[in-house]
This record gives C-alpha cells, structure tokens and sequence, in this order.
C-alpha cells in the first residue's frame, strides 16, 4: 500500500520545511544535507525525495549558495495524498506477479477488489488531512 521508508521521509522532510515556514519570517530554502543529518537519513536518498516534491509542486527549488527547498503552497493546501503521491509512495498490487497469476481467478478477483477498496479509503483519509495538520500535532487550527 505505501512504501514507509519513502513516506516517512518525506513526512519528515516536509515537517522539517514546514516549522520554518511556520515561523513568519520570510524561509530560506533548507538543505537536503541538513535534514539528512538532522534526521540520519541518507542524503543522496533525502535529495531524491525533496528533488521529487518539486517536481510534484509541493516545495520549491532554489539552486546556489544560499538554495534549498521551501514550501511551494500554504501547508493548509498540501494534503498527505499530494505528498505520497508526489514521491511515489503508493504500491499498487501487482497483478503480473508469478504467484498472483497461480491462484484461481476467484481469488484473484477478491484481492484486486479489496485491495482497490483499501487504496481508495487511504487515499480518501490522506487526502483529508493536510500538512498544517502535522505542524499543529494533530490539533484543529
């Protein structure tokens, strides 16, 4: 359903970005080498990631001496959804899969049903809730 270490990383750089953001001041752009070590992530595997959410329109890249990554949008228009989403994090069940492909059509249809059903409600949940709700630690604005 999701890949955790891509999700949780993620999460945890977009948190980082976010309590910056939160602050009022005009953000400076965060490294991905300081959210790598602050965190002890690998920091080709947290460039990638950041590298990703700019791409999805979630953070901005500023290149140079002073670059880094700021949020793109306002932490209330950013949903989990738009952050899974953005860096992949979603797996979907997969068909092709030699032992998939061995088990009877019934049980095929079954698990290709529930899984669907099961990405839809996490999808539904993720999408209702946004960054402002992991900067405010779950409490409504």
């Amino acid at each position: 359903m999701l890949r955790r270490k891509t999700a949780t990383y993620a999460l945890l750089a977009l948190f980082e970005i976010a309590q910056q953001n939160r602050e009022g001041q005009t953000p400076i752009g965060v490294r991905a080498g300081e959210i790598a070590q602050k965190h002890k992530l690998p920091k080709a595997y947290a460039a990638k990631i950041l590298s990703q959410l700019a791409n999805a329109g979630i953070l901005h890249s500023d290149r140079g001496p002073r670059g880094g990554f700021r949020l793109n949008r306002t932490p209330e228009s950013i949903s989990l959804y738009d952050v899974f989403e953005g860096v992949g994090a979603f797996v979907s069940f997969d068909k092709k899969d030699q032992a998939f492909r061995a088990m009877p059509a019934a049980v095929q249809s079954t698990m290709s049903r529930a899984h669907e059903d099961a990405h839809g409600r996490l999808k539904d949940l993720f999408a209702r809730t946004s960054l402002v709700d992991l900067i405010n630690d779950g409490q409504p604005v």
